[in-house]
C-alpha cells in the first residue's frame, strides 16, 4: 500500500530529518538513503521497518546533519574529483556553479564528520524518528486502507445486487428453452409419437443441467463471506480475500457458461467486471 511518512527533530548538535516512501510491492524491497556515518546501522533499520511494514518497496531517507560550525571537514580529493567529472556536464546543460558546488558538497564522501564514531545516545534518538516516520507512513496508509476497503465493499455489493437480477431474467430463459425444445419437435413432426411422460422427464433432465440455482447460491454464500472477512480487524487478510474472490469468479464464470440468455450474459459481463475492480484493490491490502 502506497504511503508517506516524515518526522524531524532538531538537538543542540543535529539536525535529524527521516523520510519513508512505500508502494505496492507483494515482497518487501527496503532501498536506503543514509548518512554516511550511519551506514553500518543499515541492517537495524531494516529490521525496524520490515516488523513495520511486512511488504511493500520502501525508500527510506536519512539525514543527520550536524548544527555545529566546527564539526565537518571537505574531503579536498573527493571534491575536486566530483568537480573534474560534473564541469563538462554544468557547462552543456548550463548549470550554475553556485548549483554545482552546493550539488558536489551533497554527494558521498565530500563532507567529512570530524567525529565518525556512532554515539549510542544519538542512535537511540535517530531510532525514535525513524519510528515517528513510520507512525506517520502508517496514519497515512489507514486513511488510504479504509477508502479502499469501502471502495471494495462497493463492487462486492454491486455483484450482489447484479445477482438479484438473475431471477427474473432466469425465469423467461426458462420458458424460452421449453419453446425451443418444443419447437424442434414440431419440425422434427414428432408431436404424438412420442411418449409424452418420458418427454416430460427428459425436458426436466434437460433444463436441470441449466439451472443456476446451485451457483447463485454459492455465489451469494461467497460474497457474505468475503464480506465478513472484509470487515474483520485483522492484520493480514489479503491472501484470503483473494482467495474467496477466486471462488467468486468461478461462480460468475459458470453462471455464464449456463445462462443460454443475452440478458444474463450482460449480467455475468458486470459482475467479472466488478470483480477485476476488486482484485485491483486487493493488490493494496496486506
Amino acid at each position: 500500500m502506497t504511503g508517506f511518512g516524515r518526522a524531524e527533530k532538531t538537538t543542540p548538535s543535529q539536525r535529524i530529518v527521516v523520510e519513508i516512501k512505500s508502494v505496492n510491492s507483494k515482497s518487501f524491497d527496503l532501498r536506503t538513503r543514509i548518512s554516511s556515518q550511519y551506514q553500518g546501522k543499515e541492517i537495524e533499520l531494516r529490521k525496524l521497518i520490515n516488523n513495520n511494514l511486512m511488504r511493500g518497496k520502501v525508500d527510506l531517507t536519512l539525514t543527520v546533519e550536524s548544527t555545529l560550525d566546527n564539526d565537518h571537514a571537505i574531503n579536498k580529493q573527493a571534491f575536486n574529483n566530483y568537480y573534474k567529472n560534473l564541469m563538462e556536464i554544468a557547462d552543456e546543460h548550463t548549470i550554475s556553479k553556485g548549483d554545482l558546488l552546493y550539488t558536489i558538497t551533497r554527494l558521498p564522501g565530500v563532507i567529512i564528520q570530524n567525529n565518525d564514531a556512532v554515539d549510542s545516545n544519538a542512535w537511540k534518538l535517530i531510532l525514535e524518528v525513524v519510528e515517528e516516520a513510520l507512525l506517520a507512513l502508517n496514519d497515512f496508509r489507514t486513511v488510504e486502507g479504509n477508502a479502499t476497503l469501502d471502495d471494495i465493499q462497493s463492487h462486492i455489493n454491486e455483484i450482489v445486487s447484479l445477482l438479484s437480477e438473475v431471477d427474473p431474467a432466469e425465469e423467461e430463459r426458462i420458458e424460452k428453452i421449453k419453446a425451443r425444445l418444443l419447437s424442434s419437435l414440431e419440425q422434427l413432426q414428432l408431436k404424438g409419437k412420442v411418449d409424452e411422460n418420458r418427454l416430460e422427464q427428459e425436458m426436466i433432465y434437460y433444463l436441470d443441467k441449466f439451472d443456476l440455482n446451485e451457483e447463485k447460491v454459492r455465489l451469494q454464500q461467497h460474497c457474505t463471506y468475503f464480506i465478513e472477512e472484509l470487515e474483520k480487524d485483522v492484520k493480514s487478510k489479503g491472501k484470503k480475500l483473494n482467495f474467496i474472490l477466486q471462488e467468486i469468479g468461478r461462480e460468475i464464470n459458470t453462471l455464464g457458461s449456463k445462462a443460454n440468455s443475452a440478458t444474463i450474459q450482460r449480467l455475468v459481463i458486470q459482475m467479472k467486471n466488478q470483480a477485476d475492480k476488486i482484485k485491483e484493490q486487493l493488490a493494496n491490502i496486506l
